[in-house]
């Protein structure tokens, strides 16, 4: 799977302004709401890493618990469809924004390191 040209234009505007370094923030404000899934989040996570941009997660804010959240909906919704979910249903089930969904699944990318 490779990325789609609207997302490589996402990493190429996120090196541009985060040569060295870019937060969970700034990634998820340049993906706005467009509908991404979580292996095209690992795969722009990628991206931006062979481009040598360190991805860095808030401190503090509730992250662990917000991870916490999206991992038993997106479990949930497995079992129940039989599928991965996507960002949109997650932050459904969880009570979370797209956003706040997105930044729970980097920190988990950036724990799991």
């Amino acid at each position: 799977m490779s990325l789609r040209p609207e997302l490589v234009a996402v990493v190429d505007a996120l090196v541009a302004a985060h040569p060295s370094e870019a937060s969970l923030d700034a990634i998820g404000e340049a993906i706005g709401v467009r509908a991404v899934s979580t292996d095209e989040i690992e795969l722009l996570f990628a991206a931006l890493e062979a481009r040598g941009v360190r991805i860095v997660g808030p401190e503090g804010g509730g992250g662990e618990e917000r991870l916490r959240r999206v991992v038993t909906s997106a479990r949930e919704l497995a079992a129940t469809h039989g599928r991965r979910a996507t960002i949109a249903e997650i932050a459904s089930h969880a009570g979370l924004t797209e956003l706040e969904v997105r930044h729970a699944l980097a920190l988990a990318r950036v724990m799991q390191r």
